[in-house]
């Protein structure tokens, strides 16, 4: 391949991993600009986005069934140097995209009406949700879509342009937000709805961005020939997805439960737990983007045959991402009573999000194991086996602990918050024997 030495360097871990945690941090720091700004206007309205928080992201899970399969096959594909093999899959990615994005519109949109009433929330949070969720969830399909346009970039090495389209859709974002919240002008307050609106708007932009980069790209994506991409392809693609997808399908169910869980023990409890839960996100913000390269970089070398370096690889990548995580909760947690003070001044509230930070120390640690050793069994084929452990250990300490905890002992949000860490360690240990057993050697996706 003239181009092997080009693609070569794209796929070193700096090359890709970096871009992917500055575009990880744009988006925490967006997610908790959401909460930062309507803390401002209700703690009703930031309880009312933790419980749409879950539901969004298994919307946005489902639709990486179609990514996920897409990603490790290309960048399998492109180790080989089949490269008509890879530009079927990315063809046949986005069509499903667009399929698969407007069913989950339309759940999405269903759910808004049938499914929140079951929480329980107090009539004004679930207002708030609802408003929410039928503006966000109606665009599902754009945010599916925009995936996919990601997923081809980053697994041809290209992970600074979704990173840069983050950035601008972001600065939308948060502008949009301050219109809808700040009365800039003279401008009414236009509260959840207003910020759903732009948050919408933002992702249009950034999806419209994606699809022009890709079509200025040098990658062969022949949308136009659809007809003449084998069924096999379509196969593939599922079959890897549905698998690879459902660990993280059944974490997001799991917590979705969890959340129910925690929505009983009041309005206080939830907005605790979604302030910790939106702190979180920056300690295992860098493990994230290590794991996301990690499997982008090990699907590329299992098809170069290259697996005795990529065994290496990742068991450093795993004790860096392990030594960056512990220390960027520890320090958060120094500071834990700044930082949460910027976003509430009720007392119960703050002591309850700070004994839940602390324990974030433990439960980051072990989160690490996940996110590294997961994402690299996956990007070798390895598949089957984190799906089935996963969902023992997510619905059989997961969920049942946080119940068993955090309700029939009366240990409340901080009871749900054990329960997690003992999921994320058990099964991050167990992810890490799997990877030193060398049993993923048997498996190739592409």
């Amino acid at each position: 391949m003239p181009n092997s030495q080009n693609i070569n360097q794209r796929m070193s871990i700096v090359a890709l991993a970096w871009p992917i945690l500055v575009e990880i941090l744009l988006r925490t720091v967006l997610g908790t600009s959401d909460v930062f700004m309507l803390s401002a206007y209700s703690d009703k309205a930031v309880s009312a986005v933790g419980v749409i928080t879950q539901l969004t992201f298994f919307l946005i899970i489902v639709s990486t069934f179609v990514s996920s399969g897409t990603g490790i096959l290309i960048a399998q594909y492109n180790g080989a140097g089949s490269e008509k093999d890879s530009a079927n899959v990315g063809a046949a990615s986005v069509a499903l995209s667009v399929i698969f994005g407007f069913l989950l519109s339309m759940l999405a949109m269903i759910g808004a009406v049938f499914l929140l009433p079951y929480y329980g929330l107090e009539a004004q949070v679930e207002q708030y949700a609802r408003e929410y969720l039928l503006i966000s969830g109606a665009m599902t399909f754009n945010v599916t879509i925009g995936i996919v346009f990601t997923t081809i970039l980053r697994s041809h090495g290209y992970s600074r342009s979704p990173m840069v389209v983050n950035l601008i859709s972001g600065v939308f974002n948060v502008v949009g937000n301050y219109i809808a919240l700040y009365q800039p002008f003279g401008l009414p307050v236009y509260g959840v709805q207003g910020v759903a609106v732009a948050t919408v708007i933002s992702q249009v932009i950034g999806t419209l961005l994606l699809g022009v980069i890709l079509k200025r790209s040098r990658i062969d994506l022949p949308i136009l020939a659809l007809k003449q991409v084998p069924k096999d392809v379509y196969m593939k693609i599922l079959k890897i997805g549905g698998l690879n997808g459902g660990e993280v399908l059944s974490y997001n169910i799991a917590q979705i439960c969890i959340v129910y869980f925690v929505v009983q023990m009041g309005t206080s409890s939830l907005a605790a737990f979604t302030y910790a839960q939106n702190i979180a996100r920056f300690s295992f913000a860098f493990a994230l983007a290590i794991g996301q390269a990690a499997q982008i970089q090990t699907s590329y070398y299992i098809g170069k045959g290259w697996v005795s370096s990529i065994f290496k690889r990742v068991q450093i990548y795993f004790f860096i991402g392990f030594v960056v995580s512990t220390a960027v909760t520890g320090v958060i947690y120094l500071y834990h009573e700044e930082i949460l003070s910027v976003f509430t001044d009720q007392p119960d509230i703050l002591v309850m999000a700070g004994t839940l930070v602390m324990g974030s120390i433990l439960l980051e640690a072990g989160r690490v194991f996940n996110l590294i050793f997961i994402s690299a069994l996956k990007g070798a084929g390895d598949i089957k086996f984190p799906v089935e452990i996963g969902v023992l250990s997510m619905w059989g300490l997961g969920v049942v602990f946080s119940y068993i905890f955090g309700i029939h002992m009366g240990y409340g949000v901080i009871g749900t918050w054990m329960a997690i860490s003992l999921d994320e360690w058990v099964r991050g240990v167990m992810m890490a024997r799997r990877w030193r057993s060398k049993v993923w050697t048997k498996f190739k996706a592409a």
